[in-house]
């Protein structure tokens, strides 16, 4: 192969690949911004509706890569990732129609969706774990897939059928929600707290709680992770 074949090889690829994930990742930020506005709606909505003052209900925009929800005694950090990721070639989104016939849909921007403790977050108790609650999968077309707990994945189990709306949007919001305040606090065994050190005592004092962690039913559409591909 020629100096120029070669060339020409490297700028096509450039083309194909750089454009697709710039893209993808334009596609998935634009609706990033569509679900912040449907968070801060839903949640005044559903705020208005309280009958208990002590429930907490509120968002906050930290960036346009980063929103977060408190509902209730839970807290949903919503993230967009900034790569765009594809999926390894044994997995079965391959075997779908619609992204067989073209491999550019099985490009994808990601949304993350995790579950913490209200108070961890309130607190910044930086030991407390939390759980990932959902992915979501946008390709180039506006089509997309969930991996997450069992009320969000099993209601989108087709990329096919998935496209992106806000009616859609707000039906997934609330199914996030849902699975959020469904999922309690684990309290930790009992050897993990039985002993602690002074320094690990005054945390405590000054977190009024001790380290917790949310277990998620978490159920994936296609048992599969996705490679990360960087943009």
């Amino acid at each position: 192969m020629s100096v120029k074949e070669l060339r020409d090889s490297v700028l096509n690829l450039l083309h194909d690949k750089v454009t697709l994930k710039q893209d993808v990742l334009a596609v998935t930020k634009k609706w990033f911004e569509e679900l912040n506005e449907v968070i801060a709606s839903e949640v005044e909505i559903l705020k208005s509706g309280l009958k208990d003052p002590r429930i907490r209900m509120e968002a906050t925009f930290k960036s346009e890569y980063e929103s977060r929800v408190m509902i209730g005694s839970d807290a949903l950090i919503f993230h967009l990732h900034t790569n765009v990721f594809t999926i390894p070639e044994d997995n079965p989104l391959w075997k779908d129609s619609y992204v067989k016939k073209d491999f550019s849909r099985g490009y994808f921007g990601v949304i993350y969706v995790y579950n913490f403790s209200a108070q961890s977050i309130l607190q910044n108790r930086i030991g407390d774990e939390g759980g990932l609650l959902a992915r979501i999968y946008i390709n180039k077309e506006n089509h997309f897939v969930i991996e997450g707990v069992q009320q969000v994945a099993l209601r989108f189990p087709k990329i096919s059928k998935n496209k992106m709306t806000k009616e859609g949007i707000v039906e997934m919001v609330h199914l996030l929600f849902m699975g959020a305040v469904s999922n309690d606090l684990i309290i930790p065994p009992y050897d993990a707290i039985s002993e602690i050190n002074v320094n690990q005592l005054n945390e405590l004092s000054e977190n009024l709680g001790i380290r917790t962690n949310k277990s998620l039913g978490f159920r994936s559409s296609n048992n599969q992770d996705l490679d990360e591909e960087y943009s």
